[in-house]
Order: C-alpha cells, then structure tokens, then sequence
C-alpha cells in the first residue's frame, strides 16, 4: 500500500497524470510506488525521479526522458521504452521482461542479477553496469548513486567516481579502489575490510562504525573524514596518508616505510606495488598473493615469512634475509631474485 505523499498519485488516471506532472515541475521527485499502468507518457520528461516500486505496466513511455531515475523495483510489464532514455538510471530488481526496449538508451544504467530482461537482450551490449560481487566498474561515474547496502566485495572499482555517493552499509570487501574518488560519500558502517584505498581521496567521507580492518591506505586523503568508532585494526598507511587533522594513528594499524616493524603482521593478498620496505623486519609476516611488483625489499628481514604466489616481478631483494621463506608459486623472473630462491632451497635441502 501506497502511503505517505505518493498516497495522492495511487490509481492511474488523468487526475493521477496532472498531479505528478503540476508536482514535478513544482520540484518534486519523490513518486514512491505510483501506479501509473496504462499511462501515456511519450515524451515525457522525469529525469531524476524516485520511481522506486512504482507499476508502469501497459504504458506507453515511448522517446521518455528516465535519465538518473530510480526504478528500482519497477514493474514494466508490456511497457513501451522504445527509444526512451535510461542512461545511469537504476533499474535493479526491476521487471522488463515484457519490455519493448528497441532503440532505448540505456549506457550506464545499474541493473543486477534479479533484474528481468527481454529474452535475448544483453545488458553488457546495451553498456548498463552490473551492480554485484566482483563487477567490473573501474573509472566508472558512480557520484550521487543511493549504493546503501549494495554488495560489491571483489569488485574493481579503480579510478571510480563515488563521489557523494550513498553507500551506508555497503559491501567492498576485499574491493579495488585504488585511486577512487570519494569524497564527501557516506560509508557509514559499510565492510571494506581488505579493500584497496590506496591514493584514494575520501575527504569528507563519513566512515563513522565502518569496518577498515587490513584495509590498504596507503597514500591515501582522509582528511575531513568522520573515523568516530571505525575499525582500522591491522590497516595499512604510509608517511604520505592523509588522516584526520588531530588525529592520532593507532598502534593496531602497519605503517609501511623504510625500517617498519612488521614481524608477524598478516599482509596477505594486498597491494603493495613499487613500496619501500628496504630494511623492514618482516619475519614471520604473511604475505601470500600479496602485489609487491617494483617494491624494494633491499635488506629486509623475510626469515620465515609466507611468500607463496606473491608477486615479486621487479621487486629488490638485494640482501634480503630469506632464511626458511616460503617462495612457492611466488612470481619471480630476475637473475639475482632466481639465485636468492636457488640459494634458498639449497640451504632447506
């Protein structure tokens, strides 16, 4: 049941079709659960508009202007969107199986798996993004999107713009959004636990109960940003993050430079491309799958630490302490690095 101030638009007639048109133009976006089956609205104009739940079956929305709407939930049952304009509009959960969708423009609109589509319609040929674990969404336009609650652990979102995005209690867990822009962006109580941040700009952000636990933020900008109860236990961070003004590092994070303590710590899967570590007691770390591509390890203490299927392409590990290291899988192709591995396994045998 339709209530609050969508209450006035339940039932699809011509009254229905004044009222919203008199309020939209007044300003008025939020259309919660309308019932506008049947309605002809060829034509019209409803960018940014909270269609979210609302029925648009048999209706004729032929050449509309739907750009940014929220139609999440919608039902579209034999409705006509021949060249209507959907781009960046979300159509999640959304019914269009029923749908005439010829010509219709749908370039970046967020759809997922419970989205129905026309048998044979291919969202990825229609460029629509997929909002859902392990999506693809890299140097995507994502600012000003309602993302609250939204699962996106493993996705690549490098380079994204969530700028001013919504994403209270999201999922980015173990998430790639090296050199994302989020500033401003509500990710209160939202789990990127083992996310990349790396040299991404979040000032401003509200992070207030987000779990940060072995989140990488190295050289990131947190400036201005709400830490009130979040959880950084085991982050990375490096002398050219940004935190807080005021704000005092706790101990429970890695501080990755020059020299670092870091015996023990569990570094696993993260991204530590072209860091300096040279001289860093890592002995006894775990770094498996971890991205240390061009890092220098010059004179690091790796005594018994965990390095199976790292990546150790062009990493310097000149006088590194390999003593019981694990180095199986781990990618490695210079000289120097092949005859430490050598020397290795000929001291283990």
């Amino acid at each position: 049941m339709v209530t609050g101030k969508s209450e006035q638009y339940t039932g699809m007639n011509v009254k229905t079709l004044e009222n919203l048109w008199t309020a939209f133009v007044a300003g008025e976006r939020d259309f919660i659960g309308i019932n506008l089956a049947g309605a002809d609205l060829n034509h019209w104009s409803l960018a940014r508009a909270d269609f979210w739940g609302a029925d648009f079956s048999d209706a004729n929305l032929g050449r509309a202007n739907l750009r940014r709407a929220n139609l999440k939930e919608a039902q579209f049952k034999n409705a006509n969107l021949a060249g209507a304009d959907l781009r960046w509009a979300d159509l999640r959960n959304a019914m269009l199986a029923e749908a005439d969708l010829s010509d219709a423009r749908l370039e970046g609109a967020l759809y997922n798996h419970q989205t129905r589509f026309p048998e044979g319609f291919r969202p990825d040929q229609a460029r629509m993004w997929s909002l859902e674990p392990g999506a693809n969404l890299a140097t995507k336009d994502l600012r000003d999107r309602d993302l609250g609650g939204v699962d996106l652990s493993d996705a690549d979102l490098g380079g994204a713009l969530l700028v001013n995005s919504q994403m209270f209690g999201a999922v980015l867990r173990n998430a790639n959004l090296l050199s994302a822009l989020l500033g401003d962006s509500d990710l209160r109580y939202a789990d990127l636990r083992r996310a990349t941040l790396m040299l991404a700009d979040l000032r401003g952000a509200d992070l207030g109960g987000a779990d940060l636990r072995q989140t990488n933020l190295i050289g990131s900008n947190l400036r201005g940003c709400d830490l009130d109860k979040t959880n950084l236990e085991g982050a990375l961070y490096s002398d050219s993050t940004h935190f807080p003004r005021g704000y005092e590092v706790p101990k429970m994070l890695h501080h990755i430079a020059p020299g670092a303590s870091l015996w023990g710590a569990d570094l696993s899967g993260a991204r530590l491309t072209g860091v300096d570590l040279s001289g860093a007691n890592l002995a006894g770390a775990n770094l498996m799958n971890a991205d240390l591509w061009g890092a220098c390890l010059a004179n690091a203490d790796l005594s018994g630490a965990n390095l199976l299927g790292t990546n150790l392409l062009g990493t310097d590990l000149s006088g590194a302490n390999l003593n019981q290291t694990n180095l199986m899988q781990a990618i490695i192709d210079l000289p120097g690095d092949m005859a430490a591995v050598m020397s290795l396994n000929s001291q283990s045998a």
